[in-house]
């Protein structure tokens, strides 16, 4: 009875196996199908996100200003009338007066206004952009200098004391901060009480009135002092402007 049932029963377990292998694999087929749904699910919210913006190519300086799409060597409104520039001065300290060298060494902070319009630019939020002085070599700056000059600097720590402001219209705001000794004649005649008066001249280099006139910006009140600046020797009496035009034979 047994050696004829056996078969029957290895059959029946064998075809039990088989069911549970089918089974099984059912199974595993049903789950590796939902977690390809949940993996295509997880995808798609991952694209609705919005993108980086800290990641976004930024847009340099030289295409919002437009500094590569013009000549910059000449003036602004070249050929038209003379480009007026505006100046003022703030006088930060009057370091020393020599009665040997007969000069005199100040620090100060030096203004240009003007305008050109090959540096305007469109905005709505910003009302102005303000750089450094990497950009002004990359465009046209007045050629002002100090006049009877014997040295001067611009100062450089941490950086260089330049700044440049350009507003959408484009007018331009550009300011450094020098320290110059200039000479200064001396009458010592009625010594010791004596009275100097030492100028410091600006002027352009290059421009002739035709093409570039410098001005005091807002007049007297253009030449802005501290009034703890004093001197050990010396009693500052007044600071003022003064303005002229001066004419020479060969420039």
């Amino acid at each position: 009875m047994c050696t004829v049932k056996m078969p029957h029963l290895i059959k029946a377990l064998v075809f039990l196996l088989c069911l549970l292998v089918t089974g099984e694999c059912r199974k595993l087929r049903v789950r590796r199908w939902t977690g390809t749904v949940e993996t295509q699910k997880h995808g798609a919210s991952l694209a609705k996100k919005p993108p980086d913006v800290t990641k976004a190519r930024k847009t340099k300086t030289e295409q919002l200003l437009k500094v590569d799409d013009h000549d910059f060597t000449m003036r602004p409104a070249f050929g038209g009338p003379a480009i007026p520039v505006g100046v003022d001065v703030q006088v930060e300290s009057l370091d020393s007066i020599s009665e040997v060298d007969m000069d005199f060494t100040m620090t100060l902070y030096l203004r240009h206004y003007w305008k050109d319009e090959r540096l305007s630019f469109t905005s709505s939020t910003n009302k102005s952009m303000t750089f450094d002085g990497r950009l002004v070599k990359k465009i046209w700056v007045p050629d002002v200098f100090f006049v009877h000059s014997k040295r001067s600097f611009i100062h450089d720590t941490t950086t260089e004391n330049i700044m440049l402001r350009v507003f959408p219209d484009g007018h331009v705001l550009y300011s450094l901060r020098v320290t110059v000794t200039a000479a200064c004649n001396m009458d010592f005649s009625r010594f010791p009480l004596d009275s100097q008066t030492c100028s410091l001249e600006l002027e352009s280099y290059a421009y002739t009135d035709e093409d570039l006139m410098l001005y005091w910006k807002s007049g007297d009140e253009s030449l802005s002092t501290d009034d703890k600046i004093s001197l050990s020797q010396f009693l500052i009496q007044k600071f003022h402007t003064t303005s002229r035009l001066a004419f020479y034979s060969s420039t």
